[in-house]
């Protein structure tokens, strides 16, 4: 087992007694998002980019997948390891520091006899930790999107600060955690990033500053919803929201997380019932009925 595969499986929140984690498909799976990340690196593209190129598509699915699973209802499991991680548990904080600094390092390409692939998974996970973070802060109201921020944007800050400091000589130092010092980084990009829309909307006309504030109610009443509602109301209103409108056979295949499994007749029917449910009012959306890591992150103190 590689130590980056070594190292997830280790922190995954997961009582294995209960759910088995299948190890063999796990390193399977990672090895091919890997090997795409590997082969984009030395094609000299970065991840911010590599994880939209259909060139790599093991690549775009894993980003893809990670977004969705943002949303999916955790079990009572995951909420209370979460709970007790949130209250101090120490023993669940250490195995997450251990993932962490193991993520890190190996990313970094200290860690001698380490394969390329190894170094690139590692640094995969790493600017999607990164980037998740950035979501759940930028998501967790309307003004990101309300300013004419893009998913993109996140993308992009996310792999500057990856790129920036995870080579950089300082962060070996004994006592520094550096996945820390990208989150804080990346924070403070988002923010820089925030003022200069802002700027540049002061020249905007009020037409397009209602329809970016369209945009963002919806995109945030989206997020509220049910992943398979999410996901299927969000292309049946893809000309509100500036995007194209894909085929429930290829959006089925883009999201199996939400919609795997459900016929092309149960997915016009909850298009159909979820649309009226929104226009009903917030009391009648199809929310949640357990919280999402989503939910979790975003109430972190």
């Amino acid at each position: 087992m590689s130590p980056v595969t070594a190292a997830v499986t280790d922190a995954l929140p997961v009582p294995v007694a209960e759910r088995p984690v299948d190890l063999q498909a796990l390193q399977l799976e990672l090895d091919g998002v890997a090997a795409c990340a590997l082969e984009a690196r030395r094609a000299g593209v970065g991840l911010d980019v590599a994880v939209r190129d259909p060139r790599w598509p093991a690549l775009v699915r894993f980003h893809r997948d990670l977004q969705d699973a943002l949303f999916v209802e955790t079990t009572p499991q995951i909420e209370g390891w979460f709970s007790s991680l949130t209250e101090g548990d120490a023993n669940h904080r250490a195995r997450l520091d251990r993932f962490a600094g193991s993520l890190a390092t190996t990313a970094s390409g200290e860690v001698e006899d380490t394969g390329a692939l190894s170094v690139a998974l590692a640094e995969l996970l790493v600017f999607e930790a990164v980037r998740l973070r950035l979501c759940v802060a930028a998501w967790s109201n309307e003004d990101f999107e309300r300013t004419g921020g893009h998913d993109q944007e996140l993308d992009a800050i996310a792999w500057a600060e990856v790129d920036a400091i995870l080579h950089d000589p300082e962060l070996r130092q004994g006592g520094v955690r550096p996945l820390q010092v990208m989150f804080a980084s990346a924070f403070v990009s988002l923010a820089r990033n925030a003022h200069r829309r802002v700027d540049e909307l002061r020249r905007t006309s009020e037409d397009v500053l209602e329809q970016l504030s369209t945009r963002a109610r919806l995109r945030g009443a989206l997020r509220e919803l049910r992943l398979p509602e999410a996901v299927l109301l969000e292309n049946a209103l893809s000309n509100l929201l500036g995007e194209e409108r894909v085929e429930l056979a290829e959006l089925q295949e883009a999201h199996p997380l939400a919609l795997e499994g459900l016929s092309r007749q149960a997915m016009d029917q909850r298009v159909s019932r979820s649309r009226r449910q929104l226009g009903g009012g917030p009391q009648h959306w199809p929310r949640r009925r357990r919280p999402a890591l989503f939910d979790l992150l975003r109430e972190r103190p």
